[in-house]
């Protein structure tokens, strides 16, 4: 069996969110995005790769030298102990516990920063992703609007 480790996303390193985008499905692309995203732009890539600072963080799950997963999150301005999270699992690695595991990696690394709560927006039809936010915490709050459900959690210790 394969050795998953997981670490934190460095700054400049966009070629590890290319490679987890790459291995998305256009499927899992929708779900992950809430629609159509064939490619990723470059404005969203260098978005998606700007942690470090700010109230911007993300782990990254690895076999090594490539890339299988990612979990990422940003701080909310307007309530600074919460956080926008979002997740996504290559589609060859996924339904084997790479998602809990990013997941617990970034609940800590939240309550380091001092986030309490996480806050979410995930497509109705994505189980797993909606299994996933919801075993990090006590839901406080969720909000249905089309096909997307908001959901905020209060974080486990």
């Amino acid at each position: 069996m394969t050795s998953i480790a997981i670490r934190p996303l460095r700054r400049g390193e966009p070629a590890v969110v290319e490679a987890v985008f790459a291995g998305l499905s256009e499927r899992s692309r929708r779900l992950r995005f809430l629609g159509p995203m064939p490619t990723l732009p470059p404005r969203q890539l260098e978005r998606l790769a700007d942690v470090g600072c700010c109230g911007r963080e993300a782990v990254v799950a690895t076999t090594g030298e490539h890339a299988v997963g990612i979990a990422r999150y940003v701080r909310d301005e307007a309530r600074p102990d919460t956080a926008e999270v979002a997740f996504a699992v290559v589609d060859a690695w996924q339904g084997r516990g790479i998602g809990r595991r990013l997941a617990r990696a970034l609940r800590r690394r939240a309550a380091d920063d001092g986030i309490r709560r996480f806050s979410a927006v995930v497509s109705a039809g994505n189980r797993p992703a909606l299994a996933l936010v919801r075993g990090l915490g006590e839901i406080e709050r969720t909000t249905i609007e089309g096909g997307a459900i908001e959901l905020t959690v209060r974080l486990l210790r």
